[in-house]
């Protein structure tokens, strides 16, 4: 579709109606006048014949040649005549002068046979021509010629009267006179150049006015046109004059003007907020937390300054690569797939991934992956944060070592005991081998409390679990059950009672002599000086034999208990066994 200007819009809606109308105006003129001037030469034609016709009738009637054709000659001087023929009666030719359109030129013989050669033609051609003369109609009109019949009567009627002729008057002759029409043609054309000439004229005027008001209109609103384009450019200090004789145009450039501030503050306004959310963004970005900023293909962007402490790469050293780089030899492709299926299915994910640093070190971090998305939920970035967990996973195992072990000793508490004993009971059952519960408790310890200390006594404790550990295998448990109480389990000993209570009895005598051996502890005396002290401890120690779950396993360690004071009773530093249920 075109595109048309405001001026050349103006030029259009105005120059068009001024046009047709100029135009029809023209035609209409040209009309009448051509008509007109048609109309001068007919009724001059008419004349002409009907006084050549008055004046040949005594010619005609006398058939006096000469003075026909000096009639005809004087009528051939008359403007626009061309040719002029004479006829008697019977439609003979009497006389004939000048040209005629059809007819070729006379030329003069050079014989008489030649003479009469060229008179039989001519007669012959205007015979012709004659026959396209309708004799009835005092008119025949071709393009350029205009041929006028006028009928020869003996009583001619006056010249101011009408042409008609009354039927009792008696026709010797007619006369045929042949007008040229090349100079009305001529003075038509003259007319109709010197018609448009004035009619573009005229229309110049118009035009010339019309460039101006439209250009003192369409130059403001061009103005206004490149005040909107240097505002939409982003050029928010531009603004449009208001000097305009145009209300419509003040008030157009008043509204942009207005509209230009409105979106300037609003810019300063968005500016101010972008640079704010920027610094915020900024001091978020360079939190304690580590982040790393990724693009849509997960290659790495920017990573802060937390987590390059943190791992000890600088930005340049990971920009370009993939977060896979700091994943630990602990997780495997298949896990890597898993962690970047979720984001993008859910657009999160969150764990504990083993990070590696540049200098190969390995630490625990917990790992928060987001994706950012666009309104049509195409991802444009991915964001994560790094948390070194190293103290809380310490921390956590610390909880976990108090809860399960003994804090002295680092041996299983009495809560793991239960729950390892209860398992090899079930184990027991399933194998059919016997399994043994040994209850140790330390001779006259609290002595050497009360003389030394606790320091010393827990000094004591420790080579006591440090020993008892030494005695046994790995599938065995060696657990501190309070104060100077230990408890060895071991399982899996032998599908024979008698067998098992023979292996039982070889390790708890190992145990005993084993712990009857002498401690060496040192005591840290005043000044940071230190002695060491030699004791000698001996232990009691009572042993349940069971297989499966034929009773609690709270009634196993009574009953070994139980065996541990019988051995006291009789003396101390002895092995007993429980009796049977």
């Amino acid at each position: 579709m075109s595109l048309y200007s405001i001026r050349q819009q103006v030029a259009i809606m105005t120059m068009t109606p001024l046009l047709v109308m100029a135009v029809c105006l023209e035609a209409y003129f040209l009309h009448d006048r051509f008509v007109a001037m048609d109309e001068n030469l007919l009724e001059r034609g008419k004349l002409i014949s009907r006084q050549l016709a008055s004046s040949a009738e005594y010619g005609v009637f006398s058939n006096n040649r000469a003075f026909l054709q000096n009639l005809a000659t004087d009528t051939l001087q008359q403007p626009d005549v061309r040719g002029v023929i004479i006829l008697n009666g019977s439609i003979g030719m009497l006389i004939e002068a000048g040209e005629f359109s059809g007819v070729p030129q006379q030329v003069p013989p050079d014989t008489a046979s030649e003479v009469n050669m060229a008179k039989s033609s001519r007669l012959g051609q205007f015979k012709r021509m004659l026959e396209t003369v309708n004799l009835h109609q005092p008119t025949n009109l071709d393009v350029d010629n205009l041929r006028i019949f006028h009928p020869i009567v003996a009583a001619q009627v006056a010249l101011d009267d009408d042409l008609d002729v009354e039927e009792k008057a008696e026709q010797i002759g007619s006369v045929i006179v042949e007008m040229s029409l090349v100079n009305t043609n001529h003075l038509k054309a003259k007319m109709l150049w010197v018609t448009v000439g004035s009619t573009a004229l005229f229309l110049i005027f118009p035009m010339c006015l019309i460039y101006l008001g439209s250009r003192s209109i369409v130059t403001p609103i061009r103005k206004l046109r490149d005040v909107v384009q240097a505002l939409g450019d982003g050029d928010l200090t531009a603004r449009a004059t208001t000097s305009q004789n145009v209300s419509e145009l003040v008030t157009l450039a008043t509204g942009v003007n207005e509209m230009a501030g409105k979106l300037q503050h609003e810019s300063q306004a968005l500016q101010q907020r972008a640079e704010a959310a920027d610094r915020i963004a900024a001091i978020a970005f360079e939190s304690h937390e580590g982040m790393m900023i990724a693009d849509e293909d997960i290659n790495i962007l920017r990573i802060n300054n937390s987590l390059s402490e943190m791992i000890g790469y600088s930005q340049a050293d990971l920009e370009g690569k993939r977060p896979q780089v700091l994943c630990a030899d602990y997780h495997n492709n298949e896990f890597v797939k898993k962690v970047w299926s979720a984001v993008n299915d859910s657009g999160s994910w969150q764990g504990e991934i083993w990070t590696r640093c540049k200098d190969g070190k390995v630490f625990p971090a917990w790992v928060n992956i987001t994706a950012v998305k666009k309104e049509d939920q195409t991802i444009t970035n991915y964001i994560a944060t790094y948390i070194d967990i190293t103290k809380r996973k310490a921390a956590e195992d610390e909880i976990k070592r108090m809860a399960f072990k003994d804090k002295l000793t680092q041996l299983p508490n009495r809560r793991v005991l239960i729950d390892r004993l209860k398992q090899t009971m079930a184990a027991s059952k399933r194998t059919n081998h016997y399994s043994a519960l040994m209850f140790i408790d330390l001779d006259k310890f609290k002595p050497l409390n009360d003389q030394y200390g606790h320091e010393v006594g827990d000094l004591l404790l420790i080579q006591v679990a440090n020993r008892l550990v030494s005695c046994v295998r790995e599938v065995d448990t060696v657990a501190r059950f309070g104060g100077d109480e230990f408890i060895v389990m071991l399982s899996e000993l032998n599908i024979k009672e008698e067998e098992s209570i023979l292996q039982a009895e070889i390790i708890a005598e190992k145990i005993r002599a084993i712990l009857a051996e002498p401690y060496f502890l040192e005591i840290r005396g005043d000044g940071n000086r230190s002695t060491t002290l030699e004791h000698r401890c001996t232990s009691s120690i009572g042993v349940k034999i069971f297989m499966g779950q034929q009773c609690h396993a709270e009634e196993v360690i009574k009953r070994a208990d139980m065996a541990m004071y019988m051995a006291k009773r009789e003396g101390s530093n002895k092995v007993r066994f429980c009796g049977p249920d």
